[in-house]
C-alpha cells in the first residue's frame, strides 16, 4: 500500500500535468479563435466584393 506522502506527491504531479494541459488548451483555443476571426473577415470581404460586382453589373445593364 502506498504511503500518504507518496500519494500526495502523485496528486501534486497530476495537478501539475492538468495545469499544463489546461494552459495548452487555452493557447490552442486562442489560436483557433484568431483563425476564426481571419476567416470571418475573409468571408465578409468576399461577400462585399460580390455585392459590389452585382451593383456594377446592374448599373451597366441599366445604361444599355
Amino acid at each position: 500500500m502506498a504511503t500518504s506522502s507518496k500519494l500526495r506527491r502523485e496528486l501534486a504531479d497530476e495537478r501539475t500535468e492538468l495545469t499544463e494541459a489546461v494552459a495548452e488548451l487555452r493557447e490552442e483555443l486562442g489560436h483557433a479563435a484568431e483563425r476564426g476571426k481571419k476567416a470571418g473577415a475573409t468571408v465578409a470581404a468576399a461577400a462585399g466584393g460580390l455585392i459590389a460586382l452585382r451593383v456594377l453589373f446592374r448599373a451597366a445593364r441599366r445604361r444599355r
